[in-house]
């Protein structure tokens, strides 16, 4: 098993340049992070004709935002079956078009743009990888089903006719989702954002943040608004801090494979696939026939600090290769970890502060599409008053553990315990 690089595959083909912040000045909004929360924020507050401001300490997608597997799909942590249960019928459903709105948001932007960002059109297929998830994903369809939603189910026998694999026990498809390298996409959103007026300061770090004030490590930015779309850093700037917390995965990259490999995967046409595993796999083809696989580990999951590199989850990977695409011969060139922002029952935290009014924060959406409405939703808060999500939204919502049990067992575990009853429990 060789070792791939440690290295993020995105950033191989793209050098970002940038302008630091090199003076004090005024604007009416200012949005912290630059991500996709942040970049669809800016975008929206823009259109609306405030000057705007954006300030990333690294550089545009440097965060999870640009490490991702780059899956545009409405479906995140939680699927929407997961959704209607935890929230019912009516809750779930918005919820489900919530997520939708950023995947059209995302599209008209590379359509609108025309940005270079491998756009690979590719159906969801949600796929049960035992007998047990079988009866997760007709779940799921029957969920699609209910909300009137175009869906697929596959039972075990036809479900070799989508995935080259004798080891499935079923799946859903739906359309109207696709994959894309996430990094461009973050990198040609800042691009248009500075031809549309928005000043964008990269490798410039926020030591504080109020209403009408962030502060970096040199200068000073008054503004109105202020918004802080930075998703697992947001507790480092005291704000929803006891509220989110970070998960960890990993993406590998396979070199080039060939038509006949690709075709020995998928026997029709490319999927974007998952499974129903607690610690699930998941796995597309890139526009130059890479398999990206992402796949995760308990061990490392809840760890407060970035992985460079896990054996542990490489064997796992290949592993998962060889049962479920026996001959399938693959070589991971590049392998990476991700640390996403995530909150204890998987849905966003968004609001205004009590504290500082002006102040407003977006972050923890498990998925690029729900980051994206995440920062809309934001912005036409300071647009429009918008407060349809507030109360679900809220950072100080009800959650299976907080307060005091959360600080006795400690963050990772009180993340891990609710983690499970967001997934697997009815409130």
């Amino acid at each position: 098993m060789k070792t791939p690089k440690s290295e993020v595959f995105w950033y191989k083909a793209l050098t970002p340049t940038y302008k630091t912040l090199e003076s004090d000045i005024t604007v009416d909004v200012v949005v912290v992070g630059g991500g996709m929360a942040g970049l669809s924020a800016a975008e929206k507050l823009r259109h609306h004709g405030f000057s705007v401001t954006l300030v990333e300490k690294d550089f545009c997608g440097a965060g999870a935002s640009g490490k991702t597997s780059g899956f545009i799909t409405p479906d995140s942590e939680l699927e929407l079956s997961d959704l209607i249960r935890n929230y019912g019928q009516e809750e779930g459903r918005k919820l489900w078009e919530f997520a939708k709105t950023g995947v059209a948001h995302i599209k008209s932007n590379i359509e609108k743009y025309n940005l270079s960002c491998d756009y690979q059109v590719q159906d969801s297929l949600f796929i049960a990888s035992h007998k047990k998830g079988w009866s997760i994903v007709e779940e799921e369809h029957v969920a699609h089903d209910s909300q009137g939603y175009k869906n697929t189910l596959y039972a075990e026998k036809t479900v070799q006719g989508v995935i080259g694999s004798a080891s499935y026990f079923g799946a859903i498809q739906y359309p109207n989702t696709f994959g894309i390298n996430s990094f461009a996409y973050c990198q040609g959103m800042k691009q248009e954002l500075i031809k549309q007026g928005v000043s964008v300061f990269e490798k410039t770090s926020v030591t504080h943040v109020t209403g009408g004030k962030v502060t970096t490590e040199k200068y000073t930015i008054s503004a109105k608004y202020v918004v802080v779309c930075a998703d697992r850093f947001m507790p480092s700037l005291s704000v929803a801090k006891p509220s989110v917390y970070s998960a960890q995965t990993f993406l590998a990259v396979s070199k080039p494979l060939s038509d006949a490999q690709v075709k020995m995967m998928f026997p029709e046409r490319k999927f974007m696939v998952w499974d129903t595993e607690l610690i699930y796999q998941y796995f597309r083809i890139t526009g130059d026939k890479r398999l990206l696989l992402g796949a995760a580990s308990m061990f490392y999951t809840y760890l407060p600090f970035e992985l460079r590199r896990s054996k542990r989850v490489l064997r796992k990977m290949y592993k998962y290769l060889r049962k479920r695409f026996p001959g399938l011969e693959v070589e991971f060139e590049y392998m990476w970890p991700g640390l996403i922002g995530v909150s204890k029952d998987f849905v966003p935290i968004a609001g205004e502060s009590k504290e500082f009014p002006g102040l407003y924060f977006a972050g923890a959406g498990a998925g690029l599409p729900w980051s994206a409405a995440l920062g809309i939703y934001v912005a036409e808060k300071i647009v429009s008053g918008r407060k349809d999500f507030d109360q679900v939204f809220s950072e100080k919502r009800q959650f299976t553990i907080q307060g005091w049990v959360q600080k006795l067992i400690t963050k990772p575990i009180a993340f891990a315990l609710s983690h499970g009853f967001a997934k697997y429990f009815k409130k």
